[in-house]
């Protein structure tokens, strides 16, 4: 008898643990945001999936699928509610791509100390990521975003008028000039079965962004 209740906790507490383990995310994220760099990764996990990913240049693809797969971290079980800022999902999709996604995008990252201001234009949506004076990214509040500033036509995005810069290039992101778009929060969304909540750290060096943490639903 005893040795059925201890093997009944035994089996308890792995459920539990098993739980527990199945309500956090973790990721662990390096790009050299300056030049193409075979070094750039993506690793992460989410229910009960542990995911080591970066960029296949033969296939022109991610080599795990993370642009698929990710999804488990970015939407909840209906698979259409954010249950992350969708600007976080657009930011892990830099290891995973080729180098022309962040250039096209315009990628760039300004460093004050530790506080870092992570922007870019990802299919026509501008996005701003802001760490506190740490670098630590909250996934409640250092997200934002627009409305998208670009118009797609026939798969191109360009640029509307009112967004660009004097005389700027309505194909290019680096000609969009920020200080015409209106930011608002990115968010989960409020209708979300779970959203995930938590802190990343962010560090900006010689051109390497990596973030790296848990977070929880």
């Amino acid at each position: 008898m005893k040795g059925s209740k201890t093997l009944l906790a035994a089996v308890l507490f792995a459920g539990s643990v098993f739980a527990a383990s199945a309500q956090k995310a973790k990721i662990d994220f390096r790009y050299n945001v300056l030049q193409n760099d075979s070094k750039n990764y993506l690793n992460w996990s989410a229910d009960g999936k542990n995911v080591k990913d970066s960029f296949d240049a033969a296939t022109g693809a991610s080599k795990a699928q993370s642009t698929t797969a990710f999804n488990s971290i970015r939407f909840d079980a209906t698979g259409k509610a954010k249950a992350s800022p969708a600007g976080l999902r657009a930011l892990m999709l830099y290891p995973v791509a080729s180098r022309d996604t962040a250039e096209g995008d315009n990628l760039n990252v300004t460093a004050n100390g530790k506080q870092l201001v992570i922007r870019f234009i990802h299919r026509g949506t501008p996005y701003e990521i802001t760490t506190d004076g740490n670098g630590m990214i909250d996934l409640t509040g250092s997200f934002k975003s627009s409305s998208p500033v670009a118009d797609n036509k026939g798969g191109k995005f360009i640029f509307k008028d009112e967004f660009l810069k004097s005389g700027g290039d309505n194909t290019k992101a680096a000609d969009v000039d920020w200080t015409k778009i209106t930011l608002s929060a990115d968010t989960a969304d409020a209708n979300a079965g779970y959203k995930y909540s938590g802190t990343l750290k962010a560090e900006y060096k010689s051109g390497i962004l990596t973030i790296a943490g848990t977070i929880s639903k």
